[in-house]
């Protein structure tokens, strides 16, 4: 499947993958979003490890803010325990806030 290649080299073979098979889209980090774009055009890019200014990455390894993730082409974003974790009403006021 790859593992001998980067993993930028892995997620674009696996978007060419996913492309190929018709899928609406694919989840990516946001790290690789940019590149997937001109690959999945038609296509949703999902991120996951999304965290607001001055949040843990706890156990993720590769985060980044909502607006980078967008910016590098996201088309939606997974976002967990940033909002659920605490006061839901703050870390929502927090979000938006940051995506402006």
């Amino acid at each position: 499947m790859g593992h001998t290649k980067s993993i930028k080299e892995l997620v674009k073979k696996q978007a060419a993958l996913a492309r190929s098979a018709r899928l609406d889209g694919i989840v990516c980090s946001g790290y690789e979003a940019k590149s997937l774009k001109k690959i999945c055009k038609r296509m949703d890019i999902i991120t996951p490890g999304i965290r607001l200014k001055g949040d843990s990455a706890g156990d993720q390894k590769r985060v980044m803010s909502p607006k980078e993730a967008f910016n590098n082409g996201a088309t939606a974003l997974v976002i967990g325990r940033i909002l659920t974790k605490g006061n839901l009403k703050k870390n929502i006021q927090k979000l938006v806030r940051e995506l402006k």
